[in-house]
């Protein structure tokens, strides 16, 4: 007998549509895990606890340090000269690292697939470490600015493969809160340790003093990765399961067969059980493993990647991810001197306090986007059959547009009519807000509506935005200069809003779409969720 799905649950065997809650309103516990002590999802509370914290502090460290520069400009200004920079300027310590974070997601998602999300995360925990202490020592510009950009590549893990890695330790129901959570508690954190740099750089009178200290944090990060986060990229073996044997494809979706000998591959040998926990805890310390796919899924994910441009679904995405990135890019740009200009005229430590502001920003999209969309989305699957379909996460886009747009056009506005300095922190705020819920929409809409192509999908979402905004930031003062302060801000805030109401039609023919693509291409899943 061929493998079928329910006929009553038709729409859930197309990719992006689960069979998530039952008629009593019970949540389902998807994907099934195994009885392997191997699987992820069969880890107690404190294991997947440690796991999310070794991912949280990398988060952490590797946003704080590639910001950093960009608050220490008045320090590194006074060490090199004009002459020592060419034929650079000293912003490029921000914008390359930018460029090297939208690469790196090109390469460490590709490479997870091969050798395993493990290997990789110690990977840039170790590049960071080293880069961190290379930054701290050196006297020389350029070996500077090399040091910052393997910092921005190590960081390229953090905008794409450490949210596979989320989605490898959670349930589907789980994953909204869990994303989000990363968003907004690594964003909330990062900007509070932002706001405490100026006092840092003070207390040891050199920018080489934060270096220095981060050096504790960094070498923090890799110890907690190869202590407390196992290879999590786990291939689930068919199950018994009620009388029938369950099979999950690549893409978390269930196929019924009624016989072992119908079960591609047949059964699978029992896990031999280790002697003792210790072995079993040294076991899971090893850097190197085996996965299945290997080399073949990494370049098929590459090919993917391209189809992925091409995918409207996805590139709609890549597109409001990267305009909103560039309205973040024209405050984070402009508000330092806007601020200590007269007539705010504002201290170096007030105005990075606007940091403060925006980490309440972060911590607030958490209820309003994780939280939110978990709720409407289970509300929506229970009014369609307990089907969950991917487009039912596309309201969480709604308040993180408008929420962009506002803040660069308030932005604009007060800068140019000199209002209290308070509305220049509220838009900053809010430009926060709307990051993290981006951020937080963007990864469920394409993980969840084409699980076939996550892996690619989110190397064109977490590395495509950085490397299109890394273009835009060379636009932004002179389309200020050019239009002006309040005019080039209310140009960027309306085209958010333009590109944003893309959602509504995607809403109503998003799901035609989707099948109509996954009809076509159904077979390529060298990118997808689980190994194959």
């Amino acid at each position: 007998m061929a493998a079928t799905a329910l006929p009553k649950r038709a729409s859930s065997t197309l990719s992006g549509s689960v069979f998530l809650i039952t008629s009593d309103g019970r949540i389902l516990n998807l994907p099934i895990p195994s009885r392997s002590s191997r699987d992820p999802l069969n880890w107690g509370a404190w294991k997947r606890a440690y796991a999310f914290l070794a991912l949280m502090v990398f988060w952490v460290v590797a946003f704080v340090i590639i910001q950093a520069p960009s608050l220490m400009f008045t320090e590194l200004s006074e060490e090199f000269t004009a002459e020592d920079l060419k034929p650079f300027r000293l912003d490029v310590l921000v914008s390359a690292p930018t460029l090297l974070l939208g690469i790196g997601a090109f390469i460490w998602i590709p490479l997870s697939l091969a050798v395993g999300r493990r290997p990789v995360f110690l990977l840039c925990t170790g590049i960071m470490t080293v880069a961190t202490i290379w930054a701290g020592a050196t006297k020389s510009f350029y070996q500077l600015l090399v040091a910052v950009c393997l910092q921005g590549l190590a960081a390229g893990i953090v905008t794409s493969t450490i949210f596979l890695m989320v989605i490898d330790i959670t349930f589907i129901h789980q994953r909204p809160q869990g994303i989000s959570a990363f968003w907004s508690l690594g964003g909330g954190v990062t900007l509070g340790c932002l706001s405490l740099i100026p006092q840092v750089v003070r207390f040891g009178s050199t920018w080489r003093t934060f270096y220095k200290l981060w050096t504790i944090p960094s070498l923090a990060a890799f110890l907690l990765a190869f202590f407390f986060y196992p290879e999590t990229y786990f291939h689930r073996p068919a199950v018994a399961f009620d009388g029938h044997i369950l099979m999950q494809s690549a893409t978390e979706k269930v196929e019924i067969y009624e016989d072992w000998d119908e079960v591609p591959g047949g059964k699978a040998l029992p896990q031999l059980p280790e002697n003792s926990v210790l072995a079993a805890s040294i076991k899971e310390l090893r850097v190197w493993g085996s996965i299945n796919g290997g080399w073949k899924s990494m370049l098929a994910c590459y090919s993917q990647i391209l189809m992925c441009v091409f995918n409207p679904l996805i590139f709609w995405v890549t597109i409001v991810n990267a305009v909103a990135f560039g309205g973040m890019l024209s405050i984070g740009m402009t508000y330092a001197p806007l601020l200590a200009t007269p007539p705010y005229s504002l201290p170096v430590d007030a105005i990075a306090l606007v940091n403060t502001s925006a980490a309440v920003g972060a911590l607030l999209a958490w209820p309003a986007s994780g939280i939110m969309i978990s709720r409407i989305s289970r509300r929506l699957s229970m009014q369609s059959g307990g089907v969950r379909h991917a487009e039912y996460y596309l309201p969480a886009f709604v308040l993180p547009i408008i929420c962009a747009a506002a803040s660069v056009i308030l932005y604009g506005l007060a800068g140019e009519r000199k209002w209290h300095w308070i509305w220049i922190y509220i838009a900053y705020m809010l430009n926060a807000f709307s990051f993290v819920g981006l951020g937080t929409a963007n990864t469920l809409w394409v993980t969840e509506a084409f699980p076939r192509w996550a892996a690619a999908a989110l190397a064109i979402v977490g590395g495509g935005s950085y490397v299109i905004s890394f273009g835009i930031s060379f636009a932004i003062l002179p389309w200020i200069k050019s239009q002006g302060f309040a005019r080039a801000n209310i140009e960027i805030g309306v085209l958010t809003l333009v590109v944003g109401l893309v959602l509504i039609p995607v809403a109503f023919w998003g799901k035609s779409l989707r099948q109509y693509i996954h009809g076509r291409w159904a077979m390529n899943e060298g990118g997808a969720l689980r190994p194959q």
